[in-house]
């Protein structure tokens, strides 16, 4: 595939395919070999692909975690710019929709316990038509696992306008429109996602976001290389963890029949647990049609 770049215009004939840029000279773009393999768009023994997707999170976040565990929590993680960008960071904005915008949620927590510094987090959609304050020195984070949701990109612009020196993009899909419009990034390795609503990106963006808090703390001389290590060990349980909750399914359908006949559903949770409420509530929303709201606990 060759990614065309804002204003470029492409004709493809049987010849090939002549690329013109926004000043309508002739211009070459690098083209791009998908490493997508043809086994991950394949339903395979799964009812349907939103199943297959539940069941491949173990298998992504490993892939995930083990570019973490190869690296440590390092700036090297987020790119070559890294180590000279994030000890300048003195807050963070972070900037989703959807299922991204409940991820950016919960490392709010994370980020602000570990590094110490504020995080602010917006929707997407909302930041990019309001009048907003930039303050230069903190870090703008893009999430979206397509890397081409176009609230999110229009957002990353608009802050880039106001003044936000340097930007993070976490996504799944390499070379796409936002991380190549950053000067950081952090791919998660979540595999082609076809069901309709997200399961394995969301946890992939999770691991993402509690690198970046880890590795701001380390940066910020909060995190010892003792916690460093726990951390670490805490990843490399973790896709077993979550195989254990995925071994409930049995259970779980159980439950379902129970639940399938009300009209409506409350997401509770307090703390941390609060953004996984809303979360729940809009997979229940998405797919059964049925009534749901989210409340903090309290």
């Amino acid at each position: 595939m060759i990614f065309l770049e804002e204003g470029d215009v492409g004709l493809l004939t049987r010849e090939g395919v002549t690329l013109i840029d926004k000043n309508d000279q002739p211009i070459e773009r690098p083209v791009h070999v998908s490493d997508v393999s043809l086994a991950s768009l394949e339903l395979g023994p799964y009812n349907h692909f939103m199943q297959k997707e539940i069941h491949e999170q173990p298998k992504a976040l490993s892939d995930t975690i083990d570019a973490v565990l190869e690296a440590g929590f390092s700036a090297n993680l987020f790119g070559p710019r890294a180590a000279e960008l994030l000890p300048q960071v003195e807050g963070v904005k972070i900037l989703a929709c959807g299922t991204s915008y409940y991820a950016a949620l919960t490392a709010k927590y994370w980020i602000e316990a570990l590094a110490g510094i504020c995080c602010d987090v917006e929707i997407a959609s909302e930041y990019r038509y309001r009048e907003a304050y930039a303050h230069p020195q903190h870090l703008v984070v893009t999430i979206s696992q397509s890397g081409e949701t176009l609230d999110t990109m229009e957002a990353l612009k608009y802050a880039k306008h106001l003044g936000h020196r340097s930007a993070l993009s976490i996504c799944n899909v390499r070379e796409s429109a936002i991380p190549r419009a950053s000067e950081l990034v952090f791919y998660t390795r979540a595999g082609a996602e076809i069901g309709v609503a997200s399961t394995k990106a969301f946890t992939t963006q999770l691991i993402a976001l509690f690198a970046l808090a880890v590795t701001l703390g380390k940066v910020r001389g909060r995190i010892s290389a003792e916690q460093e290590a726990v951390y670490l060990d805490n990843f490399r349980c973790l896709p077993g963890s979550v195989q254990h909750a995925l071994n409930l399914e049995p259970q779980i359908k159980a439950w379902a029949d129970k639940f399938a006949a009300k009209d409506n559903a409350l997401f509770l949770g307090r703390g941390l647990h609060y953004p996984i409420a809303p979360e729940g509530a809009l997979k229940l929303k998405e797919i059964s049609y049925i009534h749901a709201e989210a409340y903090p606990a309290s």
